[in-house]
C-alpha cells in the first residue's frame, strides 16, 4: 500500500496546502509538472503557478523538437503570471531559431520578476549562442548563471538588475571592452575566451568572491576590488601550449619585458596593471599558473602590497628566476598565516634549479603571523631543499614548513573543474534525446 494513503482511503499527499505542493513541483522539469494535471482534480492548475519553470528543449532538428517548443512557448502562454523564483533553460544550438525563442523565454522571465535564470547551451559545433536583441532589466535578479553563449556588446552593464550577486559564465565568447556590475559579489567565469584585441575591463567593486580559470585570449583586466575575500585564478599549462591564451613571452622571458617588435605580450598592454591590482585586497588566495605564462610577473613592478592576505596558495610558476614569485609574495604579505606551494615533478626542471639560488636584492622577513608553509609534490624535489633554505634565511622556522610528498593531484586537472564538466554534460544527457544527439565536450 502506497505511503501517502492510510487504510481509510486518505490522500495524505492531496491533504498537503497547496504552498507546499508548488514547492515539491518546482523540483521536476515544466513538462513533468505539467503531467501531474491529471492526477486529480484539485492538480489540475496547480502547475500553472510553480514559481520555477526548468526547460530542457533543443531547437527543432526533427518533429520531436517542434513539439518540444510548441510546449514550452505553449507553457509561458497558459501559465499564470505568478512571480518566478528561478527559469532554468538547458537547450542545444544547432538551429538559427534558437536565439529567437531564448530570447523570447528570458523576457518572459524578466517580466516574472525571475530571481535565478540560468541558460546553457551545449554548442555540438564551434558556435555559441548569440542573443541579439536582449537587455536584462530585471529589478529582482540575483543569480545570472550563461554557459555556451556568446557577448560581442561594448559593454556588459548589468546596472538594469540592481540586486544581482552571482554572475556565472561558462564556455563564453565575450567581445566587450567593460564588465560593469556595481552590486556583484560573486563572480565566476571558467574556459571564456576574450575575443578582443585590447583586454577587457572587468568592474565590480562590491566583489567578495572571484574565481577566473582557464580563460582563453587576453587576460582580463581588474579594477581595484577592495571587499574581496577569497579569489581562484589558474590558468592551464594546456591553452599555453596551444597557443591560445596571448599572455606569454614568445623569447621565453618572465616579466614580460622583452621588447621584441615580434612579441604582441611584451610590446602590447604593458602599461598599467593587469591582475595584482584587483587581487591585492584578498584575503585567500589560490594562483595557479602555468610556467611560461607571464601575467602575474609583469605585474610585480607595481609592488603591491597584498595588506589582508592570509592564505596563500602557489603553484611552480613562483620558483623561476631566483624564486621571483615566491620571494615578492613574501615581501609583499605583511600578515601572512599559511603558505602553500604545490610542484608537479619536472626532472629536468629540477635538475636545472640546482644551479640556482636565491640572491635577495634586500633583506627582509617574512610575516611574523606565519604559521603554516606546506609544500605539496609527487616525489622528491631538489627544489624542496632550496625553498626550505629561502625561507629559514628569511626568519622562518624550520618547524613549520610541511613537506608533503604523493599527496597531491596534477595542477593540470582540476577537481572542481572535472565535477562542473561533469554536471554540464550530464544535465544534458538526461534529456530523452542522448541516443540521437552526441554530448561532446565543449570546445575552444
Amino acid at each position: 500500500m502506497p505511503e501517502s494513503v492510510v487504510p481509510g482511503g486518505e490522500d495524505r499527499i492531496g491533504a498537503l496546502p497547496d504552498d507546499l505542493l508548488r514547492r515539491v513541483l518546482s523540483f521536476l522539469t515544466s513538462r513533468e509538472s505539467v503531467c501531474t494535471c491529471v492526477l486529480a482534480r484539485r492538480w489540475r492548475h496547480l502547475w500553472k503557478s510553480v514559481p520555477v519553470v526548468r526547460v530542457m528543449a533543443p531547437v527543432p532538428i526533427d518533429r520531436e523538437g517542434e513539439e518540444e517548443l510548441w510546449f514550452v512557448n505553449s507553457l509561458l502562454l497558459l501559465r499564470d503570471r505568478a512571480p518566478l523564483h528561478e527559469v532554468d533553460i538547458r537547450t542545444y544550438l544547432d538551429d538559427p531559431s534558437a536565439p529567437l525563442n531564448v530570447e523570447l523565454w528570458l523576457r518572459y522571465a524578466a517580466s516574472c520578476h525571475v530571481r535565478v535564470l540560468r541558460v546553457w547551451v551545449l554548442r555540438v559545433y564551434s558556435r555559441r549562442l548569440q542573443l541579439p536583441n536582449v537587455t536584462l532589466i530585471c529589478q529582482h535578479l540575483t543569480v545570472l548563471d550563461f554557459a555556451g553563449m556568446k557577448f560581442e556588446e561594448p559593454t556588459l552593464n548589468f546596472s538594469s538588475c540592481p540586486m544581482l550577486e552571482v554572475l556565472k559564465m561558462y564556455d563564453c565568447k565575450i567581445s566587450a571592452e567593460k564588465i560593469l556590475c556595481k552590486s556583484l559579489r560573486h563572480l565566476t567565469m571558467e574556459i571564456c575566451r576574450f575575443d578582443l584585441y585590447g583586454r577587457t575591463r572587468i568592474s565590480c567593486p562590491s566583489l567578495t568572491a572571484l574565481k577566473l580559470v582557464d580563460n582563453l585570449g587576453w587576460t582580463p583586466s581588474l579594477e581595484s576590488m577592495p571587499l574581496l575575500v577569497t579569489a581562484l585564478v589558474r590558468f592551464d599549462e594546456e591553452w599555453y601550449e596551444r597557443q591560445a591564451c596571448y599572455d606569454h613571452c614568445l623569447n621565453g622571458g618572465y616579466y614580460g619585458d622583452c621588447d621584441d617588435e615580434l612579441c604582441p605580450s611584451c610590446l602590447c598592454h604593458g602599461d598599467d596593471c593587469v591582475l595584482l591590482k584587483g587581487l591585492c585586497d584578498a584575503t585567500n588566495l589560490k594562483l595557479t599558473s602555468a610556467p611560461q605564462a607571464i601575467i602575474c610577473t609583469r605585474d610585480f613592478k607595481w609592488c603591491h602590497t597584498f595588506s589582508k592576505l592570509k592564505t596563500l596558495f602557489l603553484n611552480e610558476w613562483c620558483l623561476a628566476a631566483a624564486f621571483g614569485g615566491l620571494v615578492y609574495f613574501l615581501q609583499h604579505s605583511p600578515i601572512l598565516e599559511r603558505l602553500t606551494l604545490q610542484l608537479r615533478f619536472d626532472e629536468q626542471q629540477s635538475i636545472d634549479g640546482k644551479d640556482e639560488s636565491y640572491k635577495p636584492r634586500e633583506q627582509f622577513l617574512v610575516s611574523k603571523n606565519l604559521k603554516v608553509v606546506e609544500t605539496k609534490c609527487r616525489k622528491e624535489d631538489e627544489r624542496i631543499h632550496q625553498i626550505v633554505k629561502i625561507l629559514v634565511s628569511l626568519g622562518v622556522p624550520p618547524d613549520l614548513i610541511d613537506n608533503q610528498q604523493n599527496s597531491v593531484r596534477s595542477d593540470c586537472s582540476s577537481f572542481e573543474q572535472e565535477q562542473f564538466q561533469l554536471a554540464y554534460r550530464s544535465w544534458f544527457t538526461d534529456l530523452s534525446h542522448q541516443d540521437r544527439v552526441p554530448v561532446p565536450t565543449p570546445f575552444v
